[in-house]
């Protein structure tokens, strides 16, 4: 019961933070904060080599500006495909691609802030009202497991009825009803690769700087792969 108060209080808070980032326009102050975390995370989990840290975040300074100025989306989903590949069917420094793929995708949310800032909070409401749908749920309803090794608290139960709620939804914003199921699904298997990530850095999640919720990654797992759809989208 205290793990759920605490859980609730946690996932209100962050709700309250995304309201007055909206509303006062505090888009790339967010932005901002979000990625620092994101870094602190990639460094304790998956680097743990400040060398290699510095490294890899001027290369997301460099693809950041590149992309800020000249606007090259193909490029960049390409590259973070590559790495979203290499990460799962190379063994040996799969760490490394996946800290790539994600400071990919924190270039293509930056860009996205840049064509409509309507579409990250989208993707972020939509996200956390499918985990939480799922959550529910998958708590009260309970049934099997989708895949206890690799997600040991992903029902069938909870994972259906949120995708099913989620693609209502993007159908309701327009979205046919042929892309609209693949965004929905988009969410489960974001999910699914970061726990996969995890598994395979024997980690249970990235940090705890969001108590009950994990960390800062552990938040927007799900969102990765919708965030390269949305960018296909709107190229």
């Amino acid at each position: 019961m205290a793990y759920n108060l605490n859980r609730f209080f946690v996932g209100s808070s962050i709700l309250l933070v995304l309201f007055a980032s909206y509303f006062l326009a505090l888009d790339f102050f967010l932005f901002f904060v979000v990625t620092i975390f994101i870094f602190y995370e990639l460094y304790k989990a998956t680097l743990k080599s400040k060398k290699l840290l510095i490294f890899i975040f001027l290369l997301f300074l460099f693809e950041f500006s590149v992309n800020y100025f000249l606007i090259v989306n193909y490029i960049i989903i390409a590259i973070t495909l590559f790495f979203l590949l290499s990460s799962i069917y190379l063994n040996r420094y799969f760490n490394i691609f996946f800290t790539l793929y994600v400071i990919n995708i924190l270039v293509l949310v930056s860009n996205l802030f840049l064509i409509d800032r309507n579409i990250i909070y989208i993707i972020i409401s939509i996200s956390f009202i499918n985990d939480t749908i799922a959550y529910i749920v998958g708590t009260y309803v309970k049934g099997p497991l989708i895949s206890p090794k690799m997600s040991p608290k992903k029902t069938w139960s909870g994972t259906s009825f949120s995708f099913f709620v989620t693609t209502l939804l993007f159908i309701y914003l327009d979205y046919s009803l042929f892309i609209a199921p693949i965004m929905a699904i988009s969410l489960f298997y974001g999910d699914i690769y970061f726990s996969f990530i995890k598994r395979k850095l024997g980690i249970k999640d990235f940090s705890r700087v969001l108590s009950t919720h994990g960390g800062v990654l552990d938040r927007i797992d799900s969102i990765t792969f919708l965030v390269i759809i949305f960018t296909i989208l709107n190229i």
